[in-house]
């Protein structure tokens, strides 16, 4: 995991970082933090293992390795949030945001163009899952809503996605 540890001490990653803990200083709900994105690339990469799905994304992704799925996914869910800060400067969607801040620090950690392109295309697509984000963005985007504490939220009520997070239901699923 030595690329993802690379992302972690990147210092375009620490300053998105703290660009979002500033904006959300007092945001009653959820936070992009790093435990939240580390929670999603942990909860990514058991999804991936438990449905039996790294083989099918080795193969679909041309991956070198088992070592390079688990940091490829790694990488996505540290990455996938980083733009939160620039929605809320200038509205602009922070999963397309986040996959373009993303590519340079992918690169400095020493990630393949072809990791890099199913790394981004996740991110970018990580909202709602779409399609074309690949089995990646589809993980990024259910394991998203399964790192958050929602049972214990105090924000709940006033919470737009609370009606729909499986975590207000069952209190821990991952």
């Amino acid at each position: 995991m030595q690329r993802v540890g690379r992302i972690i001490r990147d210092s375009y990653y620490r300053y998105y970082l703290e660009q979002n803990a500033a904006r959300e200083k007092d945001r009653p709900f959820c936070r992009h933090d790093f435990q939240h994105m580390l929670d999603v690339a942990r909860i990514s990469y058991i999804l991936l293992v438990e449905g039996n799905l790294i083989p099918g994304f080795i193969g679909r992704n041309r991956l070198d390795s088992h070592q390079a799925a688990k940091e490829v996914v790694y990488a996505a869910g540290l990455l996938h949030d980083i733009a939160r800060w620039q929605q809320y400067d200038t509205g602009e969607d922070h999963a397309a945001a986040g996959a373009r801040l993303a590519g340079p620090i992918l690169e400095r950690a020493g990630f393949l163009p072809r990791e890099i392109e199913v790394i981004t295309r996740a991110i970018a697509a990580h909202r709602r899952g779409e399609p074309w984000g690949g089995m990646l963005g589809r993980l990024l985007c259910r394991a998203d809503d399964l790192a958050r504490p929602c049972a214990l939220c105090a924000a709940r009520e006033k919470c737009y996605k609370a009606d729909r997070m499986e975590t207000l239901r069952e209190t821990l699923i991952y």
